[in-house]
């Protein structure tokens, strides 16, 4: 009998088990997760665009669960002081790390590391992705990307450019810049887009590649907003033309996801990644990613696993091309 049953009937039925084991799943870890408050580790300081967001998904995960998401900031080594702190702590679910761009790109960024990220953390849930925004001073002569561009070819070093980091995304797409127009304007890093941005009001720098959490100052005039990062406009700037407009193919952008100490138990990985594709669809997150140029990104733990490498595998072959000595 079984031996008659056709293939695609066969993946169907596995199908119909998977489903119904999550089910199971998700049903007994609701009913004993969380019973304390959990913590969500932000590797940058507060401020910025990924500590926004972990506010806004830590508020949303406490009213589901009943239980206080604590989020503290732990910034510091590109992100790896957070991630390493996640990978020693106890594996039952009450101590989360805010993933992002930054610790694929770690991982071929420094020779060594004190733990291992494909291994040491177990992938939860994607939540977000969105553009770096490449912003000017508003007394800047700068009106334009093209004019920006005719200015990084004249002027060389003497421009230079802002970043949340080294190697983060915003340093890698000044680099990208740089070696799309043959030019050498210098990178000035900072612990975070909160301290970079201030150094662009300063007069400190004379171009930023901004998170999402420089968009208010965006629309209120405080910044000028020359192009996004990403391969296509957002629709949150719609009149902010993408950098691949005029130098195709160049497209980068900052995902954030949730990720757990790698023995974390199946179910408790299972149910916190429920929850997340619960309030990925509430208004308030909806809101939230539609006012800071967010798109949700909606996954499973093994999908996110297969994402994980291949970030690493792309930024390993970034670095490579950009040449970026490991430190």
């Amino acid at each position: 009998m079984i031996d008659s049953i056709s293939s695609v009937t066969r993946r169907a039925l596995l199908a119909l088990t998977y489903v119904v084991l999550q089910c199971l799943t998700v049903a007994a870890f609701a009913d004993t997760f969380p019973s304390r408050p959990v913590m969500l580790v932000v590797p940058y300081p507060p401020g910025g665009g990924a500590d926004i967001l972990a506010r806004a998904v830590a508020q949303q995960l406490g009213q589901e669960w009943k239980q206080p998401v604590i989020v503290e900031s732990k910034p510091g080594g590109g992100t790896m002081i957070a991630a390493d702190y996640v990978a020693r702590a106890k594996p039952d679910g009450y101590t989360l790390l805010l993933s992002v761009t930054q610790h694929a790109i770690a991982v071929s960024q420094f020779k060594k590391q004190p733990y291992n990220y494909l291994t040491d953390l177990a992938a939860v849930a994607l939540l977000s992705d969105s553009p770096f925004i490449l912003v000017v001073p508003p007394n800047s002569t700068v009106q334009s990307f093209p004019q920006l561009v005719d200015l990084i070819k004249s002027k060389g070093s003497a421009l230079n450019f802002g970043s949340s980091g080294l190697g983060s995304v915003p340093h890698l797409s000044g680099e990208m810049l740089n070696r799309a127009l043959n030019a050498k304007a210098a990178h000035i890093p900072y612990p975070g887009t909160a301290p970079a941005f201030a150094a662009l009001m300063g007069g400190q720098i004379d171009y930023l590649f901004g998170d999402t959490s420089v968009l208010p100052s965006i629309k209120a005039g405080k910044v000028k907003a020359l192009a996004v990062t990403t391969g296509k406009r957002s629709p949150s700037l719609p009149d902010v033309p993408a950098m691949s407009e005029f130098l195709p193919g160049f497209s980068l952008s900052s995902w954030v996801a949730i990720e757990a100490p790698a023995a974390t138990p199946r179910a408790v990985v299972i149910g916190i990644n429920a929850s997340i594709q619960k309030i990925l669809k509430s208004p308030e997150l909806v809101a939230n990613y539609e006012a800071t140029a967010k798109e949700p990104l909606f996954s499973t733990p093994d999908q996110f696993t297969d994402f994980k490498v291949d970030e690493v595998r792309k930024f390993q072959k970034l670095i490579a091309d950009i040449g970026m000595a490991q430190e």
